[in-house]
């Protein structure tokens, strides 16, 4: 099955997942992301030492040039995440996707289109998957003093990522058959009105 335009007559709304109406599962995935960015920070530096054994620490002479670019690369990564959602969603569907901000949190939305549940876990995905590889691949190759940025990276944007991993779990529990719908509020999941799997 392929993205369309159209939901199929037989099809029904089954189940949304809106996290932004859901206040105590909004403060718990934002305290969720707050340990997730500790965990993966230390994640982060007892990985270096392996990936990179000729640096012996994090720091270096950059100073001031440092600060401004982590201040630029962190304001970067959250657009970086978005536009890779709107890049699947494009792939999927061919259709440009809209891009917005709904209280704190960016998003990437295709309203008016029905991913099969394959497509949309990638497009959920896609982000956390690819920039840590991405950053994972940059820490191979920078210099010593630079190392810094795309590990924050990494981390910021897995951290950042745990509404994806929400959203991944919940599509998971849908049937294989439904079709799924962003809107930038919500994501709906559409089945035959018999059931399926």
């Amino acid at each position: 099955m392929q993205a369309t335009p159209s939901l199929p007559p037989e099809y029904v709304e089954q189940s949304t997942l809106d996290l932004s109406r859901q206040k105590g599962l909004a403060l718990g995935l934002n305290l969720a992301a707050v340990g997730l960015f500790v965990l993966l920070g230390w994640l982060a530096l007892r990985l270096l030492p392996l990936l990179r054994p000729d640096v012996a620490e994090l720091g270096g002479t950059l100073g001031l040039e440092l600060f401004v670019l982590l201040a630029l690369v962190l304001a970067g990564q959250v657009v970086l995440h978005e536009l890779m959602h709107g890049l699947f969603f494009w792939l999927f569907s061919r259709a440009r996707p809209h891009f917005g901000f709904k209280g704190w949190y960016a998003y990437a939305a295709a309203p008016g289109w029905f991913f099969p549940r394959g497509q949309f876990l990638v497009i959920g995905l896609a982000p956390l998957v690819l920039i840590t590889l991405l950053g994972l691949l940059l820490v191979l190759v920078l210099p010593g003093p630079w190392l810094p940025l795309p590990l924050l990276v990494v981390v910021m944007n897995g951290a950042g990522s745990v509404g994806d991993l929400v959203a991944a779990v919940w599509l998971l529990r849908q049937p294989s058959s439904a079709l799924f719908q962003d809107n930038g509020a919500a994501m709906v999941s559409y089945q035959p009105a018999g059931g399926g799997r």
